[in-house]
């Protein structure tokens, strides 16, 4: 039979916990629920387990059911990318806040205390949530823990504030933002501004930019096949990979004038590669460090950021060109089927969420047709 007690913290909160003996007679003891009712949730679901008869006789930490029975098979399963990315949130955020806990031991107090920590520090504090709760959901499989104190609707999320930032450029910023890269990095940086003006003028994601080689490039039919992209390897170095996702295999047409520039840039290349001793091959990626390795990933942001500061641009990040690209296209009336190609949707519902609402409506033509139809 189980025993619930109410005690108080030094901060006066008020918490419950329970008391109860398992099937060899020894004790346990439970704290740091938030109301007797979750306390008797807990009890109720040791009791239904215990009648099946998979009582939790092993104890492990947070860290050790991470590590014997998540990270292994969620690495042998999902891309090298997304691998590195969940244990760096792991690492930083989740395994601090848990890893020497008792995994049975863990409430869902304690699940709500890291998640306003976490948000101190991260926007998307919702993501770490939902990784920290597979790790609980494994103990459950394997009989370590007799519930999930991260699961869905027992933790409350703090609101986040609206992003008023500017995700791309207006019509007019852009033609800004065009003029600057001529000016500052058509003669003086030839590598960035092809970079730049390729994010520009194709909508395309910087990490797909990257990954471009030459045979990518078909500079008399006027397209790029995009079918790769840059990404880290489990090491976290850089490698070639898949595209985001299998709509985001397309071949982009590019315009005249940007086939001149790309006509220059090659050019251009191939005189660097041949004074640096590099080969010049279809193979050859577009972009690259000074040792022929992979552009570093950080680079293209520094080249915007420069180009912002010294035009008084709003501070657009090189995705945010991207948006540009969908976001005119769309207001130049190209119909919303051709832009989700052109930019590797799996639907046009992504495309319509995305980007449709990133800049306020500056025209009264919605408004005034409602009103002429109402005259009519």
């Amino acid at each position: 039979m189980a025993f619930y007690q109410k005690y108080q913290l030094k901060n006066g909160q008020i918490k419950w916990l329970v008391m109860y003996r398992d099937s060899l007679g020894k004790q346990h003891k439970k704290k740091g629920f938030r109301t007797k009712k979750e306390a008797q949730l807990y009890a109720a679901n040791i009791k239904v387990e215990r009648a099946k008869g998979r009582e939790v006789t092993q104890k492990l930490t947070y860290q050790e059911v991470y590590e014997q029975f998540f990270i292994a098979p969620y690495t042998a399963s999902h891309e090298e990318s997304t691998v590195v990315k969940v244990k760096q949130d792991f690492q930083n955020y989740i395994l601090p806040s848990f890893g020497d806990k008792l995994i049975a031991k863990i409430t869902t107090a304690d699940c709500q205390k890291a998640v306003l920590k976490w948000s101190k520090h991260r926007k998307n504090v919702a993501k770490l949530g939902q990784y920290a709760a597979m790790i609980f959901r494994e103990a459950l499989t394997q009989r370590l823990t007799y519930d999930n104190p991260m699961a869905a609707g027992l933790i409350k999320y703090p609101r986040t504030q609206p992003n008023h930032r500017p995700k791309g450029f207006t019509k007019s910023e852009f033609q800004i933002f065009v003029k600057a890269l001529q000016n500052e990095y058509q003669e003086q940086l030839p590598r960035a501004f092809t970079f730049l003006w390729l994010l520009a003028f194709t909508g395309c994601r910087k990490q797909e930019i990257s990954a471009l080689e030459w045979e990518d490039v078909n500079l008399d039919k006027g397209y790029i096949y995009i079918h790769q992209a840059v990404k880290r390897d489990l090491q976290n170095h850089l490698m070639i990979g898949k595209t985001k996702n299998h709509s985001s295999v397309r071949y982009v047409p590019i315009d005249n004038k940007t086939i001149a520039i790309l006509k220059t840039w090659q050019h251009r290349q191939h005189l660097e590669n041949a004074v640096l001793g590099l080969p010049n091959n279809h193979r050859q990626l577009l972009f690259t460090n000074n040792k022929g390795g992979f552009l570093t990933p950080s680079m293209p942001g520094k080249w915007l950021i420069q180009l912002e500061k010294t035009y008084d641009l709003p501070h657009v990040t090189p995705h945010g060109l991207r948006h540009t690209y969908g976001t005119l296209l769309l207001e130049a009336g190209t119909p919303i089927t051709d832009v989700s190609k052109l930019l590797g949707h799996s639907s046009i519902s992504t495309t319509m969420q995305v980007y449709i609402d990133l800049h306020p409506v500056t025209n009264h033509k919605a408004a005034n047709t409602l009103a002429t139809l109402a005259q009519n």
